[in-house]
């Protein structure tokens, strides 16, 4: 692991270039194997942040990026160890969803993913944020998990792609409303801006029609209360949370005060 660890150094520090004699393929396949490492400078340093700026200087074949997506949707990667809750398996799904956003944003410059491509990418992901139940965000001594984040992330690349139509948009808007306003685990790194992003990208795409977004706003604050104490209050402050960041990112958006106005009124009835 060192070794990955000095030659990686050497990219980054080398301006994100390779020596000549490096075989790409095999450098990459070698980043993956340890995608999901405990040691964070790897994990997400010098592997997530090496890789991200490759997309981003298109350095990378586009067979290797599809290779890559594809690995990193696999059930040996974003499903690894999946329905844990406190284990280390949890940084191998959080950094493979990852590379979704990557891989759509090489999309837009490439447009090499085909409708089953697509398809694939959108199963995959909405049943990884589905499943997931490893909610921790920053981990001592291990550094960022932050699962949900990145499946918000990850999923706010997907609702800005033009393929998607009202009903996948939907149903990611559905889930964001169920995973944002959890009763067993109270966010607190972030995770509800993160999803909001999510659905203002879904807003922004303007194909929902405003009747279905002031409908998901009142069905966060008619949440079922269980009367057992803390989940309920988890529950309150997570959706109050949500609604929150939806709010103030919505200002920054017109035509949409209708939204801002029912979060308002939701907000005082929670």
């Amino acid at each position: 692991m060192n070794k990955i660890k000095d030659l990686l150094r050497d990219v980054q520090n080398n301006n994100f270039k390779t020596p000549k004699e490096t075989d790409m393929n095999q450098l990459v396949q070698e980043m993956i194997l340890h995608i999901g490492s405990i040691d964070d400078e790897l994990r997400d340093k010098l592997i997530y942040g090496t890789l991200c700026r490759w997309i981003m200087d298109q350095e990378l074949s586009i067979d290797l990026v599809r290779q890559l997506l594809y690995v990193t949707l696999d059930d040996d990667h974003l499903f690894h160890g999946i329905g844990d809750f406190d284990q280390d398996t949890v940084f191998t799904r959080s950094f493979s969803v990852l590379f979704i956003p990557l891989a759509l944003h090489y999309n837009d410059i490439f447009n090499y993913l085909t409708e089953s491509d697509y398809e694939y990418i959108y199963s995959r992901v909405t049943l990884y944020f589905e499943r997931e139940k490893d909610f921790r965000g920053y981990i001592l001594d291990k550094g960022w998990a932050h699962s949900i984040a990145h499946a918000a992330d990850a999923l706010d690349s997907i609702a800005a792609a033009s393929y998607y139509s009202r009903d996948h948009l939907l149903f990611i808007l559905e889930m964001i409303g169920e995973k944002g306003c959890v009763n067993n685990y109270y966010y607190i790194n972030g995770e509800d801006e993160r999803m909001a992003e999510v659905v203002i990208q879904i807003v922004k795409r303007n194909i929902l029609k405003k009747d279905i977004l002031l409908n998901w706003v009142q069905q966060l604050g008619r949440f079922k209360r269980l009367d057992i104490y803390p989940q309920d209050d988890i529950k309150r402050g997570n959706t109050k949370n949500l609604l929150r960041s939806v709010y103030f990112k919505l200002l920054d958006v017109s035509g949409f005060e209708v939204i801002t106005n029912e979060i308002v009124k939701t907000l005082k009835q929670i």
